[in-house]
Parts: C-alpha cells; structure tokens; sequence
C-alpha cells in the first residue's frame, strides 16, 4: 500500500481522564495544512532467559514522538495546541511563552492518502494523549529575489492512556475523504453539534413498544439497535453521521419487527 499523501491534522484538549477509560476532549481545532507527520515509537526490549534461551519477551510501547510540519500556526492554534497565553503587553495584544506555561495535553489526528491496486483510500489516524512543545525559529532573508519557504515543524510526545490497556492509537479506513474527516471531527469534538431530534424521537418510540408482541428474533435488532442510539446519544460530540446512521439502523429494527403469534 502506497502513501501518496497527509492531511487533515486536528488537536483536542483533554478534558478528562477516568480511571480506566478512553480521555474526553474539549472542543478542537485544525492546527494548519499538513506538510509532514513522522512518527518514532519507542517500545520495551525486555526478555527472560532460561536453559540457555529466551523464553518470555516483552515489547510494550513506552512512548513515541511525532513531528509534524505544516504551512503555519495561527494564534488560535498557538494558544490551544501549543498553551501560549493572550496577554495585554502596551497598547497591542500579544501572545507570551513562559516557563510556567505548560502546553495542554490532547488528542492528535491526521489522514494518510493511500493507494493499492489503483483504489484511493483515506487512513485516518487518532493519539489518545499528546503533548506538543514550540518548535525551533529559523528566519533568513530573501537571497536574490529568491523565495525560501519558512515553516514551522512541531513535535509531540505521545503517551499511553490509562484505561487498561495502554492504548495510544486508533487507526481507521475509508472510502472518501469526506468520511474520514467526519470521523476525526467526532473524536476531536470540531464541527457544529449533531441534531439529535430525530434520533431521540426515534429512541422514544422504541421504548414505548413491548418485546413480548413481536418474536424474539425480530426483537434483537430492535434492542441492539436501541441499545446503540442511547449510546450515541451519550457521546461528548457525535457527528451526524453517526446520529443518522444509528437512528436509520433502529427505525429500520422496528419496520422489521414481525408479531408474535397470538400477540
């Protein structure tokens, strides 16, 4: 599979972390267009020998670093990624760094571009926990009229969440790009809310049906998907994919829906 191009790149800040589950995000942003992501992972290389041999090994991740180039950061960006601080310095508003400021902890997302056997794909990849630091200044004149294009290039350590398994990444693919931007934008909470009207309508009607007159083959679909839609409604910032997709799945649980005999 061929790697043709990168985009997208979105941050979160954590908002929360329970003991042994996934970090909740506040509202995130797009951090600039995408020029490079290079990750490093760092794992253990531990092994137990016996009988003259190696009988247990272990290669756990412990962290990793990504640095990622784009074509430049704004004060929003600057402020919510990288933890600078709006302040009042004269008659202009400026944006300070400072030793006590630590950068926020976060979420970071991007899209691969891939291709295999002449078919585009969208990978889309999510770190649960990140922390970002300004990058290193380079500034030089214009030599000879010529252009010299000056980006920043940030890197981030990466971090394992402690919901049990250590989990510092998901990855998922798509068909379009449009799909995978969708899914980043649920997970880093970008984009306006999902209308929840209809999906919540549709919860109500479920509820208001009993099992016991339908057959119980028709009703797992019902409950399954009853049970989906209530967590969906529960999720920090669903996109409306996902609402639309969870309240078309139940409505089309109780159009299926088939009397039981006698009932």
């Amino acid at each position: 599979m061929a790697k043709i191009g990168l985009k997208y790149g979105v941050f979160a800040p954590i908002a929360t972390e329970p003991t042994g589950q996934l970090p909740t995000y506040g509202t995130g942003l797009v951090v600039g267009h995408m020029m490079q992501a290079n990750l490093t992972v760092q794992y253990s290389d531990s092994k137990l020998a016996a009988d003259d041999t190696i009988v247990e090994t272990d290669r756990s991740f412990i962290s990793g670093t990504l640095s990622v180039g784009t074509d430049d950061l704004t004060d929003e960006v600057l402020e919510a990624w990288l933890g600078l601080q709006e302040k009042t310095v004269g008659s202009a508003t400026a944006l300070r760094s400072a030793g006590t400021y630590d950068p926020p902890k976060g979420g970071f997302g991007y899209i691969r571009v891939v291709k295999k056997n002449g078919v585009r794909k969208y990978k889309a990849y999510w770190i649960y926990k990140s922390m970002w630091v300004m990058p290193n200044e380079n500034a030089s004149t214009k030599p000879d009229g010529t252009i010299e294009w000056q980006t920043p290039t940030v890197e981030g350590t990466i971090m394992a969440v402690g919901d049990g398994d250590a989990t510092w990444r998901d990855e998922a693919s798509f068909a379009t790009e449009t799909e995978a931007v969708a899914w980043l934008n649920e997970l880093a909470n970008i984009g306006e809310p999902a209308d929840l009207t209809a999906l919540g309508a549709a919860i109500d009607a479920a509820k208001l049906l009993d099992p016991e007159e339908y057959t119980s083959a028709s009703w797992v679909a019902v409950a399954v998907a009853l049970a989906d839609a209530e967590a969906v409604t529960l999720m920090d910032s669903p996109s409306q994919t996902r609402v639309d997709a969870a309240k078309n799945a139940l409505t089309g649980a109780m159009a299926d829906l088939v009397e039981a005999t006698g009932a």
